[in-house]
C-alpha cells in the first residue's frame, strides 16, 4: 500500500507528504451546513460555482508488487458541461437507485458532497461503494472532507455493509487524505471498478471501526 499499512509505515507515511493540495484536517470557524439530499433538492445549476481544481504533481503506482511515488504532473478540473451533467443526471440517478448523496453548504452554496451507492458489491456482498467525495478548492483544509467522510461512514453502517469500497485518486495528496481516514488497500478488487479506473488506488474502510457518527 502507498501509505496505510505494512512494515514500512513510517517511511511511506513520510513519503506521502502533507495534505496540502487536497483536503486536510485543520478545522476552521466557517459555518458549514451538512444535509442529505433528495432528488428534488438537486438543481441543475447547483455545481456551477463548484471548483474541482486539483494540481497533481505525484501519484502512486504499483510496480513489481511494490507501491512507488512517481512524478506525474497534471490538472484535474470540471468544465461547465461536466458540472451540468453531474447535477442533472449523475447525482439524481444515484439517489433514485437507493444511494445516498450528502452536501456541505456555505449558506446556499454547495461546497462539498459525497455519493454512496445503494447496493452491495464484492464476492460476499461485503462492500458498499463510496462513489465520490469532493470539496471545492477554496474550502479545502477546513475539515470538510473529514466530516463528509464520517457522515458517509455513518450512512454505510446503517446499510449493513461490512466495508466501504473506494476507488481513490492515486494523487499523493488524495492518498494522504484517505490514509488519514483509516483506509487501506482493498482485500478484493472489484473488476468493473478497476477496469473503469485502473490508475486509482482501490481501497477499503472497515465499518466496524469506532468513529464519531454525526446525524444528518
Amino acid at each position: 500500500m502507498p501509505l496505510c499499512h505494512g512494515n514500512q509505515d513510517g517511511r511511506r507515511l513520510a513519503a506521502v507528504g502533507r495534505m496540502d493540495e487536497s483536503e486536510g484536517l485543520a478545522m476552521s470557524s466557517v459555518n458549514i451546513l451538512y444535509r442529505q439530499l433528495g432528488v428534488s433538492d438537486i438543481e441543475t445549476d447547483m455545481l456551477d460555482a463548484f471548483n474541482r481544481y486539483q494540481e497533481v504533481k505525484k501519484c502512486w503506482r504499483k510496480q513489481n508488487n511494490e507501491w512507488i511515488l512517481i512524478d506525474n504532473h497534471f490538472i484535474e478540473d470540471w468544465d461547465d458541461a461536466k458540472k451540468k451533467k453531474l447535477a442533472a443526471l449523475y447525482l439524481p440517478s444515484i439517489i433514485k437507485r437507493g444511494g445516498t448523496v450528502c452536501g456541505a453548504f456555505d449558506k446556499d452554496k454547495l461546497i462539498g458532497f459525497f455519493a454512496l451507492a445503494g447496493n452491495f458489491i464484492g464476492s460476499r456482498q461485503q462492500y458498499i461503494w463510496l462513489i465520490s467525495l469532493h470539496v471545492s478548492y477554496e474550502y479545502r483544509r477546513k475539515g470538510i472532507g473529514k466530516e463528509l467522510f464520517l457522515r458517509c461512514v455513518d450512512a454505510a453502517k446503517k446499510s449493513g455493509a461490512e466495508k466501504l469500497y473506494i476507488s481513490a485518486h492515486s494523487a499523493q495528496e488524495s492518498q494522504a487524505f484517505y490514509c488519514a481516514m483509516g483506509c487501506v488497500e482493498t482485500e478484493e478488487i472489484i473488476p468493473e471498478l478497476y477496469a473503469a479506473e485502473p490508475c486509482d488506488v482501490h481501497m477499503e474502510y472497515a465499518l466496524s471501526k469506532e468513529t464519531t457518527q454525526p446525524a444528518f
